[in-house]
Order: structure tokens, then sequence, then C-alpha cells
């Protein structure tokens, strides 16, 4: 029997789907299995180092670009087509699967509700407001598994070039090391620099000021041990993770796809929420760490910010937490 898992975004999304996905590739070992999702979020899935075909959906391609993912789709010839994410996009390429069975999120936890039309099964539970426990929940359907937080293995390769990479910075990728994880400064979910300034002077051990591609802007203390990692890094993240596990350190960031991808290659992870709500896209391999002061305006789940003073939510440390 051929299975198609069909969850095309985000990275931090598609990371926790990935728990759900291992659990039921290795409860039923003479299936195959299939799993498309955008193209810049391949590497999570090949990180997993399970037998999936992997169909690479192209965002930018619009309609053309979905009809050619569903034509390669139908030449698979799934018989089962989870839809792990709840929206038209999601559901429409489960259909164009032409699977006989289409297993999703029932219209009242799904992010576009009348999308539930093109499936033909519809499964709903308490835990479906996660990514995690969406996926948890359509995997069911099909068999009934034990579900661990996601896990992705990094390359030996990889490993080691990342371990340079930290050399290159000053720090010992052997000795415990902090990872700070870096946002944009409008987005509210950011964790601010001067709060991230503070973390790092409330312990002496060496910490790096990870930087993504949308944060080419963003500016970093004088002294700060700064990484930065272009496009197409979810392997370095892997193995940055990996490192950081080793060596007993530990990662400190905001609600970011990079947060979620190095809890889930086994650092350990202190995830700041203000605006967003933890029950609803916290890493699940991670501590959750609020303001203990926070306002009550939160959780607001906004991209933009109503408050006086700003996002005073995200402004604190671990040590100012709850």
């Amino acid at each position: 029997m051929r299975i198609l898992f069909v969850r095309l975004s985000a990275m931090g999304d598609v990371t926790e789907s990935l728990g759900a996905v291992r659990a039921l590739c290795e409860a039923r070992p003479r299936d195959e299995f299939g799993f498309v999702t955008q193209r810049e979020n391949v590497p999570l899935i090949e990180r997993l180092e399970l037998p999936i075909r992997i169909f690479a959906h192209d965002r930018g391609a619009g309609v053309r670009g979905v009809w050619r993912t569903g034509r390669e789709l139908r030449r698979w010839q799934p018989s089962i087509a989870l839809d792990l994410q709840g929206n038209w996009k999601s559901a429409g390429l489960a259909w164009m699967s032409r699977a006989k069975r289409r297993i999703g999120l029932g219209k009242s936890q799904r992010r576009e509700p009348s999308s539930a039309r093109l499936l033909t099964e519809w499964v709903s539970g308490e835990i479906g407001v996660h990514a995690a426990g969406a996926a948890e929940l359509v995997v069911r359907a099909v068999e009934v598994v034990h579900v661990s937080p996601p896990r992705l293995i990094a390359t030996t390769t990889r490993v080691a070039k990342e371990a340079d990479c930290l050399r290159e910075l000053g720090v010992d990728p052997d000795r415990p090391f902090r990872v700070f994880v870096i946002g944009v400064p409008d987005d509210p979910r950011t964790w601010p620099v001067s709060a991230i300034e503070r973390e790092w002077a409330s312990e002496h051990s060496p910490a790096v000021w990870l930087c993504g591609p949308a944060e080419i802007d963003v500016r970093c203390p004088d002294g700060a041990a700064e990484m930065r990692h272009p496009v197409g890094s979810i392997d370095r993240l892997v193995a940055l993770g990996a490192l950081v596990a080793k060596a007993g350190g530990y990662v400190v960031g905001p609600d970011q796809g990079a947060t979620h991808v190095l809890a889930a290659s086994g650092a350990p992870c202190r995830a700041m929420f203000g605006p967003q709500d933890p029950r609803r896209t916290a890493p699940r391999a991670a501590e959750v760490y609020l303001r203990a002061d926070g306002p009550d305006c939160v959780p607001c789940r906004s991209r933009t910010c109503a408050h006086d003073d700003g996002p005073i939510c995200m402004d604190f440390t671990t040590g100012e937490s709850t």
C-alpha cells in the first residue's frame, strides 16, 4: 500500500508533524510512503533517514506548479492521502493524487474549513490545534501508533563542517555553549536584542547568535559570536542542534522555524513565547517560557502588536519568566 503525507509549510509546522510521520512509517514497514512538501523543506524529510519518496512542490510556480505536483502524485498512485495541514492547497493535492482514502482534520479544526469537502474521511480531537497533534490524529486514522517528538538525524559530514564553523567563531564545539535564535525586529514574535543581551550576560558559557536569511539586516552586538545561515541551511541547523546536544549546551529562541528544527535535532531548547499560544505552536521537544508579569493581551496570535508600548510580552529572559 502507498501512503502519501501532505504538509507543505511552514518549516516549524512541517518539523512538528514528523513525529507522527516516523511513527506510522515504523509501524508499517511493508507499506510505501511519500511526502509532498515545499522544496525548501525537503531536507527535513531527508533528515528522518526513512525510506520516503519526496515530492518537492515549488511554491512560486503558482497554479501551474500545483498541477505539475498533482500530476506527479497521480503517477505514484497512492491508496491513502493524509492531509496534515488543513487548507485548500493541501486538500487539493490530496484530491489530485486520486487516493481513494483522503483523510484530514474535520471542518471545525481546519485553517480553511471549506477545504474539508475534498476529503473522504475526517478526524477531530482537542490535540488537533497543534501541528503535531493534528498529524497524530490523522495518522491514527490509519494505524494506532505511539507518537514521540520529532527526531532529525544529522549527517557526520555536516556535523564536522558545522563544528569547524563554530571554531572559526571562537566557540569550542566540544564544550557547553548556548545558541540564541535571532528574529526579524518588526515581528512581534521576535525575542528582542535587548533581552538577548541580558540573557547573554546571565551566564559565562559561550553563546552563538544565530541569524537566518530573513535576518540579513539584523546587527548583533560587538563581541557576539555571530553565525549566519543562508537560504537552504536546514542541514546546517540539524547539525548545529546535534552539536549543542553533544556538548551539553542549550538553545534559547522564539517561536520560529529554526527553534523547532534545533529542538528536533536533539538540542535542549527554551522556547520564548509572547503573542503566540504555546498550546498551538510550541516545539514538542522544548521547554516553554512566558514573561512572569506579561500583559493581559497574550496570547493574541497577531502578526502586529496593538500594545501601547509594543511587544513587551517578548522582552524578558529565562530568569524573568514562568
